[in-house]
Formats: structure tokens, C-alpha cells, sequence
């Protein structure tokens, strides 16, 4: 039955674990972190919503739920192996641990198999200093089922190579940009036209962030203005 107790104020679970957190309220979860776009929550969503802020990352916090007294973040993911997972986790990392000091967290996706279990083991690996492959072992003693797809598998483990945090300094980071830039561009000048440009505008805000970054991958200057969760509580 989920969802699925992690850590002490730690859950996995899915879509209807936090449509059901935010219809009815959790005497014990305070933050629900939900990794889905938006185009596949809205017959889901539920209850009172209070006004968003961007946190940084195309990721997005809010008030939910009953008087507004849940905190919400959303990072836009889909499960797919060359979905960007990496740029979100230093980000999802933080607002689970700041979640954990004030309540519990509940970390969702829309079946709590793949990319709601990489965020986590993501979050095992920097906060206990866990290896990619020992991290997810660890879960999986909490939940057998989870299985992040193999992109995200990789992504961990280049998070891992890089000290648990995202170096945009390092190669490591700035190889994963190109490839994944690469790919982009790829499908842009194979598809037909009308599909080439819906590709285009669905993917336009990934190209200029990329360009965003000086010396293919250094931190942007607004990279040091921190998204605090604290500051919207």
C-alpha cells in the first residue's frame, strides 16, 4: 500500500498517494515534491492552489490543499531515457531536506516507479554518502518495485562522479549538455515540418538555457540567488 515510508518523514508514492494528501490533508505530510509535466497532472489536480513562484530549474513551488498548508514543488519530468534529470536534482535534493526538517515529504510521480525513485535515490546518495547502486539497493529494501529507466540510471551515476552535486564546471556536465543538445538538434532537422516545429517550441527554453551558461557550462550569474522554500512559507 503506498505510499511508501522511505526514511523517517520520507515517502515515495504516486499520483493518487498526493491527489489524496491534497483533497483530504495528512496529519503527517507537510511537502508533496510531484515529478510530472504539467500536461499529465491536470486531470488529477485537486483542491485549493495558492500562487507559484519559480524555484529555479523550470521548477515550480506552491501552496495546496486544504488552507493552503501544503508545500509543493514541481520539476516537469517525463520517463524517458534522454529526459534531463540532473538539472533538477540539486534543486529536488534541497527541498526534501528542508522538507524533512519542518514535516514529512511525500515525493511523487505519476506511478512512484521511475522517476519519483530516482529523485530519492538521488537524496539517499548525497545525504548518506551512498554510491549510485547502493543508494537504489537501499530504497528497493523499502519498495522492491522501483526502477528508474536507464537514462536516469546514468544520470545518478554521473551525479555520483561529480561529488553528489551538480558541477556545471565539470567535463562530466558539460559532455551531458552537448549530448543531450545533440540529440535535440538531431530530431529538430530530421523531423517533417509541422512536427519540426512543434519539436522546436516544446524544446526552445531547453536551447536558450543551455546558451545561458558561460564557457559551455559554468554556473549562470543568477545561478547564486538560492531558491528558498523557507522564504515562501
Amino acid at each position: 500500500i503506498m505510499p511508501y515510508l522511505v526514511r523517517e518523514n520520507l515517502f515515495l508514492g504516486n499520483i493518487r498517494d498526493a491527489t489524496e494528501v491534497i483533497r483530504n490533508g495528512s496529519k503527517e505530510i507537510t511537502h508533496i515534491l510531484c515529478a510530472i509535466p504539467t500536461k499529465e497532472i491536470k486531470v488529477y489536480d485537486a483542491g485549493s492552489v495558492g500562487g507559484s513562484a519559480s524555484v529555479g530549474d523550470g521548477s515550480i513551488s506552491f501552496r495546496a490543499g486544504k488552507d493552503l498548508k501544503l508545500e509543493r514543488m514541481g520539476v516537469p519530468l517525463r520517463d524517458r531515457h534522454d529526459e534531463n534529470l540532473l538539472d533538477y536534482l540539486d534543486a529536488c535534493v534541497d527541498f526534501i531536506d528542508k522538507g524533512r526538517k519542518k514535516g514529512s515529504v511525500l515525493v511523487h510521480c505519476f506511478a512512484g516507479v521511475s522517476r519519483s525513485a530516482s529523485i530519492i535515490t538521488a537524496y539517499l546518495m548525497r545525504t548518506e554518502h551512498l554510491s549510485q547502486e547502493d543508494a537504489l539497493g537501499s530504497l528497493r529494501q523499502s519498495c522492491e518495485f522501483v526502477c528508474p529507466n536507464d537514462g536516469f540510471l546514468h544520470q545518478l551515476k554521473m551525479y555520483e562522479e561529480m561529488g553528489f552535486k551538480v558541477d556545471r564546471a565539470s567535463p562530466i556536465y558539460k559532455s551531458f549538455r552537448l549530448k543531450v543538445l545533440g540529440t535535440v538538434l538531431f530530431f529538430l532537422l530530421h523531423l517533417p515540418l509541422p512536427l519540426n516545429l512543434l519539436f522546436f517550441i516544446e524544446h526552445l527554453e531547453f536551447m536558450l538555457s543551455y546558451f545561458s551558461f558561460s564557457s559551455f557550462g559554468n554556473i549562470r550569474d543568477d545561478e547564486s540567488a538560492p531558491w528558498d522554500i523557507e522564504s515562501r512559507l
